[in-house]
């Protein structure tokens, strides 16, 4: 057990190599003693690094799932919520957002049944990041603000929380980011741990790209590149290079960067944008779309223009209109207030998505949400607009302009 938690806190002190070499140790030790508590809490901390280093995501997820299995075996309840929440939590950080989605789901059910309650916020906040990235914000908002009621949230449930409120509201041109980015800064930075700092630092860039307002000076920057260059994952590493070079036309490469977040070329951005396309991450394809060709460009505005993210509509279109762009889209998503047919944020996304022909266990998978749900907004959309198909409601909603 001494060996374990030698490894847990390699996790907390950002060091991979030490975190799997002293979790071995513990693995090999506790199948020796045949002491699978042991083992699960062990595989749990290797799983949570390995996962992390993008030559052995596999295996990290494989030794993770391990861990989660030993520990429902023998009911070892915090062992199994630890399982679910390093799983679910790191799915989500590479991206494999179904995987995330389901195991949140059965994590979040299994805590609230056993009165597990800091595993079940931690989680919370780790869903809520989910529909941050899937653009299900008003979902998102909902968590987010539900966690932040409680005062005494413990500080890594708190700081997730802030960034998510934060990044929504600042996309959508609310002032209130800019308090919570503060305080998500504040907090970060007091852990002292990569995990927390890295994401806040990615917030900060992009409150600045949106504002022009700067929350991280040069000295903090340069810290946290220097610490990013010895430790850190290559998913949050390669998304804070993204935001450097976008925000401050800065160049900085991690030892590994992903190509989703690589914007050198047109050509690399329009790769990365066909893979948040297929990801499902819309607002991450719009910022790729944007580092791209002048069409490009009209495509991102429509897709941030479907979010109803009304400040980076605006900045994208003043960099539009400076580098000489004709033919800029306008008014073509509209938001519930100012649609015709008040279609809600959802309603709307289900119908872009009717408009391209998709069938509702499609529309489901796309938005993760169920298929009966999809029927219910479905439903919604023809009332609204006063149609009894799909077909008709595509067409009406392209006469009113709703959707292009």
């Amino acid at each position: 057990m001494a060996y374990s938690n030698m490894s847990q806190l390699k996790i907390r002190a950002d060091q991979p190599e030490e975190c799997i070499f002293w979790g071995e140790k513990a693995i090999a030790m506790a199948k020796e003693l045949a002491d699978e508590e042991i083992l699960s809490y062990a595989l749990n901390n290797v799983g949570f690094m390995q996962i992390r280093i993008h030559s052995s995501t596999q295996k990290g997820i494989e030794l993770l799932q391990q861990s989660l299995t030993i520990a429902l075996k023998n009911s070892h309840h915090e062992n199994a919520a630890r399982a679910y929440a390093n799983l679910g939590h790191n799915e989500l950080i590479i991206k494999e957002f179904e995987l995330a989605k389901k195991t949140l789901e059965a994590g979040i059910q299994y805590c609230e049944e056993r009165d597990l309650d800091s595993w079940t916020t931690y989680m919370l906040s780790s869903k809520a990041r989910l529909f941050l990235e899937t653009g299900q914000w008003d979902e998102a908002c909902r968590i987010a603000d539900s966690l932040l009621k409680n005062e005494d949230q413990i500080p890594l449930v708190k700081i997730q929380a802030l960034i998510t409120a934060a990044s929504i509201k600042m996309r959508c041109g609310d002032m209130e980011a800019f308090p919570l980015l503060h305080e998500a800064k504040t907090k970060a930075f007091e852990a002292m741990e990569m995990q927390r700092v890295i994401p806040v630092v990615v917030a900060l860039l992009e409150y600045e790209w949106i504002t022009g307002i700067s929350l991280i000076e040069k000295p903090e920057l340069t810290s946290v590149l220097s610490r990013a260059e010895q430790v850190g994952n290559a998913y949050e590493n390669s998304e804070l290079a993204f935001w450097l070079l976008k925000t401050r036309k800065q160049q900085w490469r991690p030892k590994v960067m992903l190509d989703g977040y690589d914007i050198t070329s047109a050509k690399m951005a329009a790769k990365a944008a066909a893979a948040w396309g297929k990801a499902g991450c819309y607002y991450q394809q719009a910022l790729t779309l944007f580092e791209g060709t002048d069409d490009n460009k009209r495509k991102a505005i429509l897709i941030i223009q479907s979010l109803a993210a009304d400040a980076v509509y605006q900045k994208m279109k003043l960099e539009m209109r400076a580098s000489g762009i004709k033919r800029i889209p306008r008014g073509v998503i509209k938001t519930t207030q100012s649609n015709p047919a008040l279609l809600t944020r959802r309603e709307l996304d289900v119908l872009q998505l009717l408009k391209d022909g998709l069938h509702n266990k499609e529309i489901a998978n796309k938005l993760f949400i169920s298929a009966k749900t999809v029927d219910h907004h479905v439903s919604a959309i023809f009332f609204k607009l006063d149609v009894n198909s799909r077909v008709n409601a595509v067409k009406e909603a392209l006469r009113l302009e709703i959707i292009a």
